[in-house]
């Protein structure tokens, strides 16, 4: 799993966690974030979060605080269901639809 830093998803400026709801409520998906594991690591508490769509894993992230580990959950389920933005029309898989 590619590791990201919330510093690069602050630069960006993009609140995958929000283009994803949007998504998941335009589409009449159930969307939840789950917490998959809490352990401490060099100290601190690392969290493991999923992006959970209709009882299916569609993203993972690992962070010191649940809130950046669902971001990079959220990012990776974005990226994994091809979701270009919560405007475009998509199939029941999640991918644009050419020519609508």
């Amino acid at each position: 799993m590619p590791h990201m830093f919330m510093d690069d998803l602050e630069i960006l400026e993009i609140n995958h966690k929000n283009k994803l709801y949007g998504w998941a409520n335009k589409n009449g998906r159930a969307l939840e974030f789950e917490t998959l594991n809490e352990k401490l690591e060099n100290g601190r508490r690392l969290f493991t979060v999923a992006a959970v769509l209709d009882g299916e894993k569609v993203g993972i992230g690992k962070a010191f605080n649940k809130k950046d580990a669902s971001q990079i959950a959220a990012q990776e389920a974005v990226v994994k269901l091809g979701i270009i933005n919560t405007d475009s029309p998509g199939d029941e898989t999640g991918n644009h639809i050419p020519g609508k």
